[in-house]
Formats: structure tokens, C-alpha cells, sequence
């Protein structure tokens, strides 16, 4: 081969070279933004799912309670029926309808049961009533754990990688702002 040749072959090696280094530089950025993305994520997932259980614990209680009261009972489907059939003359849809008195009568019975809350933040994360939580395990108020939530997110946005769920745990657990629960007292004793 020619010295032309050759040149010409390392000319199209290091074009090919740049182009490579130019695209890892770009998937290694878009990588760094999907990293950040999934560490804010997980910590906004984990918060969805706390709050599910919280609202689904409240549904129980509301519902407990409603059947321990039975004027109370008759108000609320009460509620529920004139809710579902002032949506029926509106949207003549039953399914609509339907679907109004469900959500209505759920948020009542939602609200009925709604009272302080504790997040355990043991081996797994759990959520009960102030007046359910039990000794042996690290408990939080809901608000002040709703506030490490927000810190964590934070962090993630700006890059900071959270790990695992235990590695979640370990970094709340070490949160000051964390209003830990006595169990016995049933009061904040940090």
C-alpha cells in the first residue's frame, strides 16, 4: 500500500475514533439523566405506595366505624345514592353514575377513617394508625416522613444515588428532621 493509502486509511480511523468517542460522550450523558431520573422515581413510587396503604387504611376504618354506627350508616349510603343519581340526570350514563356514588361513598367512608399516621421503618416499610404502633421498631410520623421524602427527592434530582430500598431506609433513618414515635407514650420523643 501506498503512503498515500495509508494516510488515508488513518485519516478514516481516527473519523471513525471521533465519531465513536462522540457518541459514548452523548449515551454516557443520556445514561447520568436516566440515572437521576430512576433515583428520583424510586423514591416517588415509594411514596405513591405509602400513601395507597394510608388511604386504603383509612377506607378499613371508615368502613369499621360506619358499621359500629348505623345512622351514620344510612346517611352516608344516603350520600353515595344522591350522588350516583345527580350524575345519572347529568351525564345520562350509568356507568358514570355508578362510578360517582363508588368514589363517593369510598371518600366518606375514606374520611371517616382518617386519622394521625406512622410509618415503621423497620426490615419493611409499614403504615399504621398513631394508636397501632408497636414497640420494638423505628416509627415516624406520616408528616415528618412525608418531609425526608421530599429531602430524598431532592437529592435525587440533583444526582445522588439512593441504592436499594435498605439503602432508602438507612438514609431516612438518619434524616434529623424524623419525628420518631415512642410506642408506649404514643407521643414524638426525638
Amino acid at each position: 500500500m501506498t503512503e498515500t493509502g495509508w494516510k488515508q486509511r488513518a485519516d478514516g480511523l481516527r473519523q471513525q475514533l471521533a465519531s465513536i468517542k462522540s457518541r459514548a460522550n452523548k449515551d454516557s450523558a443520556r445514561f447520568q439523566e436516566l440515572s437521576k431520573q430512576a433515583e428520583y422515581f424510586k423514591i416517588r413510587f415509594l411514596a405513591h405506595q405509602l400513601e395507597a396503604r394510608r388511604k386504603f387504611l383509612a377506607l378499613s376504618r371508615g368502613a369499621v366505624s360506619l358499621t359500629k354506627n348505623k345512622k351514620g350508616l344510612a346517611t352516608t349510603l344516603g350520600i353515595a345514592a344522591g350522588a350516583s343519581i345527580i350524575a345519572g340526570m347529568m351525564t345520562k350514563d350509568g356507568i358514570a353514575a355508578a362510578n360517582v356514588g363508588v368514589k363517593g361513598l369510598s371518600g366518606a367512608l375514606q374520611e371517616l377513617g382518617e386519622t394521625g399516621w406512622a410509618v415503621c421503618l423497620g426490615e419493611r416499610l409499614a403504615v399504621a394508625s398513631l394508636d397501632n404502633v408497636k414497640q420494638g421498631d423505628v416509627w415516624v410520623t406520616w408528616d415528618s416522613l412525608q418531609a425526608a421524602l421530599h429531602e430524598l427527592e431532592e437529592m435525587a434530582k440533583n444526582g445522588a444515588p439512593l441504592g436499594n430500598l435498605d439503602n432508602i431506609i438507612s438514609e431516612l433513618k438518619k434524616n434529623k428532621k424524623l419525628l420518631i414515635i415512642g410506642a408506649s407514650a404514643g407521643g414524638a420523643t426525638k
